[in-house]
């Protein structure tokens, strides 16, 4: 059975023949007004992804099995991302990224996103400005290793995930990220979970006491 990664690197390259060959037609067209510049980026894009699904899939074989994900994360940047993430009345979203110490990913880079919608009951990213984003991460030579969202409710209960959430997360883990999702209430509790359940997560710094397994409140925010 195929993979997550392998389905969609076949359904990629399918589709940049499809546009090598919509190119090559233009290209023969005597109309003046022929869209080959069009074609020619997104040729490009979608070359862009295939390498990022095979620098991936390297970095998934080089990992030996049964090694779980270990993150840390200082009580600061979650203070920090508490406050954007809740700035107004709607849902927010953002990618996080940072450095690996010692096979410790380091989660202190926010990446924020174009949404298409946000409202106190949801967010969707834009989709093409996260596509933008993983490829701008490959660029560097960064992974995505987390996306933190807040949900509308207060108390530890409302920061349990969606149908939507565990989604976008299944569709990570299958393609290979080792991306945590972490949720924030209202009231500055924030639950991290992997839909593997596999992974470790450390608060570094103080301001943040520990409610439940993988569930921690922050301490030193402002009462609503």
């Amino acid at each position: 059975m195929k993979s997550h990664l392998e389905e969609k690197h076949e359904e990629l390259v399918s589709r940049r023949e499809d546009l090598l060959r919509k190119f090559t037609e233009t290209a023969r067209t005597t109309q003046p007004d022929a869209p080959l510049a069009e074609v020619f980026e997104r040729i490009q894009t979608t070359n862009e992804f295939i390498h990022s699904l095979d620098r991936i899939a390297d970095e998934v074989k080089e990992e030996p099995e049964g090694t779980v994900p270990r993150y840390t994360v200082s009580s600061l940047f979650l203070h920090d991302n508490f406050r954007k993430l809740t700035a107004d009345l709607n849902e927010q979203f953002v990618f996080i990224t940072g450095t690996e110490v010692n096979g410790t990913f380091v989660l202190d880079q926010t990446a924020e996103l174009e949404h298409e919608r946000r409202t106190p009951g949801g967010v969707t990213a834009d989709t093409r400005s996260s596509h933008k984003l993983l490829i701008k991460l490959e660029q560097f030579g960064h992974r995505l290793l987390g996306h933190f969202h807040s949900h509308p409710g207060r108390g530890a209960e409302s920061t349990r995930p969606s149908g939507i959430d565990e989604n976008f997360q299944r569709r990570l883990e299958s393609a290979g990220h080792k991306a945590v999702m972490a949720i924030f209430s209202r009231d500055g509790y924030v639950r991290f979970l992997r839909l593997d359940a596999q992974f470790q997560i450390e608060i570094y710094g103080e301001g943040v006491e520990k409610h439940a397994e993988n569930v921690y409140r922050l301490t030193k925010i402002d009462p609503a």
